[in-house]
């Protein structure tokens, strides 16, 4: 499972001791690998300007005891893989954001890191309009040749990675905690499909629990791994906040999806449009747009355009355009016989003219 040496020793030896990135980051700057200068034989004033001598003692024992050693063997067991800042298959786009991961650990095709990928992230109280966005625009931008990337959280990201999976598409989700500390844990059976169908990453031990801190430092990684990022649903006050403003600090694209102004869901994207902070969309081209080697035809469209319509079924594909409707509203509004619209409808639905959604609503 482990790829080619990259320094794993060096760079391991500095996680496996706990220290802080920016203690992590002063070392490697300073010293390359672990025989540079053989610098752990002793406490000299150099690491002593960088580290306590309990944090000194700590990297010795881990040299000492081979504890770097039975590490790896731990992760051959449990099927984790692990590349470093060295690997080649350590994407460009994050070797080069502010703090990038030393380590990431991984299950499944790690030749993802190297495609195109556009990040999906919100809320995690998405509502049925979020949801389905989510699922569409997921699923049209895997047609379009995209990664989709996330990070495995509750609402959006679960529908984003969903939306990738059920297209036949490609998905990464980035994890806070460890690789065998899964979190949420609904999300258990959905990161065994994705490390089965696609990748899970984390820069932090497989045992690792996730820490407030940590979900933080995992949306560095997730704007860091992605060309731009995709904001269906987003409250007032967000996490995924955090993604965007390293979006930002990395300059990645930003597209943002309209909401019902009266939903609490949406305040956070409406106010992202409304302050120019991110690109309004409102289809899956209006992203795949600004990358010319990607394009997306929607068949199903094209395939409605030539279906020829009687006058009910346009009345009704009209008034879905507008809105989606529940199937008491549709009636009053069509004046049909109750079984008669049944009927039009799941003619209607097998045509592909039309959805029917959670609880008896319909939409285009």
């Amino acid at each position: 499972m482990q790829e080619s040496n990259d320094n794993r020793e060096y760079y391991l030896t500095l996680i496996l001791s706990g220290l802080s990135l920016g203690k992590q980051k002063h070392l490697v700057s300073m010293f390359k690998s672990l025989a540079d200068a053989n610098y752990f034989e002793r406490y000299t004033s150099d690491l002593a300007s960088i580290l306590t001598g309990d944090e000194y003692q700590t990297i010795r024992e881990i040299i000492t005891t081979g504890a770097v050693d039975r590490h790896l063997k731990g992760l051959d067991k449990n099927g984790i893989g692990l590349i470093t800042i060295e690997n080649i298959h350590y994407p460009d786009y994050l070797k080069n954001i502010h703090d990038p991961p030393f380590v990431l650990y991984y299950r499944g095709d790690i030749t993802l890191l190297k495609t195109d990928c556009i990040a999906i992230v919100g809320t995690r109280v998405c509502t049925r309009y979020g949801i389905e966005q989510t699922g569409r625009f997921a699923k049209e931008l895997c047609k379009a040749g995209f990664t989709i990337v996330s990070g495995l959280a509750e609402g959006i990201d679960t529908y984003a990675h969903k939306g990738a999976l059920e297209a036949g598409g490609k998905t990464i989700a980035v994890l806070a905690g460890g690789l065998n500390t899964i979190y949420p844990a609904i999300n258990v059976n959905l990161a065994h499909e994705i490390s089965e169908k696609g990748l899970l990453i984390s820069e932090n031990v497989p045992q690792f629990l996730p820490k407030g801190y940590a979900f933080v430092q995992r949306n560095r990684i997730i704007a860091g791994i992605s060309l731009g990022v995709f904001v269906p649903e987003m409250g007032a006050k967000s996490g995924a906040m955090h993604t965007l403003n390293f979006a930002n600090e990395e300059g990645r694209m930003i597209f943002v999806l309209p909401g019902n102004v009266t939903s609490s869901s949406s305040v956070g994207t409406n106010n992202l449009i409304k302050n120019l902070q991110g690109a309004c969309v409102t289809e899956s081209n209006d992203i795949i747009k600004n990358y010319p080697e990607h394009s997306i035809v929607d068949n199903q469209k094209i395939a409605r355009k030539h279906q020829q319509l009687d006058l009910y079924e346009k009345l009704i594909c009209d008034i879905l355009k507008v809105e989606e409707l529940h199937f008491d509203e549709i009636l009053q509004k069509t004046k049909m016989e109750p079984k008669k619209l049944v009927s039009l409808l799941t003619t209607m639905e097998i045509r592909g003219l039309i959805k029917k959604l959670a609880g008896n609503y319909y939409s285009t």
